[in-house]
């Protein structure tokens, strides 16, 4: 009985992800679990490796389209191989493929603003206890309406979720894997 729950659930909840981005315009998402991994996709994953090249194909074989240098940085995985192969997505919304020993199931987020404020508690009346700068990664530990405790560079505190890339589906999905 478990085991079916956890995919229904999984499908309600992007279901519910899905309506929530058509309402406002945006091209509806759609979630596929049956992928090779048996994962959704799409969904948020972390670089594993402070230097990851992005191939412009699923095998080492093509050529590298970008070099990532940031360990920990969020990218969307959009779709996959049964070989392994991740097709990602970041925040500029460039394309590549990586493979699945390259990436992490550790959720991340970039800081968006230049300057964010990290709250003693979910909520903008809160006092700010330090401040993040633009594209600083953070580590997500917390969710909690629409708010992320994350931690970065030794500071911690709540930030809202529409501060952050890398946080809209992991909202949703807390156990993402790569």
């Amino acid at each position: 009985m478990r085991l079916v729950f956890l995919p229904i659930s999984i499908i309600i909840v992007f279901g519910a992800f899905a309506a929530a981005n058509s309402a406002d315009g945006a091209a509806p998402v759609e979630v596929r679990v049956d992928t090779p991994s048996g994962y959704p996709v799409p969904r948020f994953v972390s670089l594993k490796t402070s230097e990851t090249y992005c191939r412009s194909g699923p095998s080492f074989s093509h050529p590298v389209r970008l070099t990532y240098k940031r360990r920990g940085l969020p990218v969307l995985v959009v779709a996959e191989t049964s070989d392994h192969w991740r097709k990602i997505r970041d925040a500029e919304s460039d394309e590549c493929w990586i493979h699945r020993s390259k990436l992490s199931g550790a959720q991340t987020v970039l800081v968006r603003s230049e300057r964010l404020p990290l709250r003693a508690r979910p909520n903008y009346a809160a006092p700010a206890k330090a401040h993040l700068g633009g594209g600083v990664i953070a580590r997500v530990s917390k969710v909690q309406d629409g708010w992320f405790f994350v931690t970065a560079k030794g500071a911690k505190g709540w930030a809202p979720e529409r501060a952050l890339w890398g946080a809209e589906i992991s909202t949703l999905f807390s156990a993402a894997q790569n």
